[in-house]
């Protein structure tokens, strides 16, 4: 399951879910629309640091209901209900919490059938409400001088 590999960060298993080209859309979490991902760029967004590759942020991808669709171009399309968890520990002992941010909401994806096997081909992320640091979790201040580095 996709949500597992993010929790797990398992990213090679993650590849092996994802289609030659990919399209994200993370405008609801204050960042970019991009096409025709390939699963290595997509994987290093997802990975970087500043979103949850950080040995520190653990996360739960909690799904619910999904409803299905098929647009009629070969594609299904899912909405998937998500609660996820994000917490940003001092150490990677996971001893000390110093952020929580959780987010509620969505995960519309597009799956293709790509040579007999179906694969994520879009992803768009839709948050409803936030609880919490959310932001301040998966990007906080720069640990050398607490100023706010957006870079990766």
């Amino acid at each position: 399951m996709w949500s597992d590999t993010y929790d797990s960060k398992d990213w090679n298993r993650l590849k092996q879910i994802l289609g030659p080209a990919i399209r994200l859309d993370f405008r609801d979490l204050r960042g970019p629309l991009q096409e025709n991902l390939s699963p290595d760029q997509y994987v290093a967004i997802i990975a970087n640091k500043k979103v949850i590759g950080d040995p520190r942020v653990k996360t739960q991808h909690l799904i619910g209901g999904g409803h299905w669709s098929t647009p009629g171009d070969g594609t299904v399309q899912v909405w998937w209900q998500l609660r996820v968890a994000h917490q940003r520990f001092a150490s990677e002992d996971m001893a000390k919490t110093i952020n929580k941010g959780h987010a509620h909401g969505y995960n519309q994806q597009t799956y293709q059938k790509i040579n007999g096997a179906w694969k994520i081909v879009g992803i768009k992320v839709k948050v409803d409400w936030v609880e919490g640091d959310l932001f301040g979790t998966l990007n906080p201040p720069d640990e050398h001088n607490n100023t706010f580095n957006a870079q990766g």
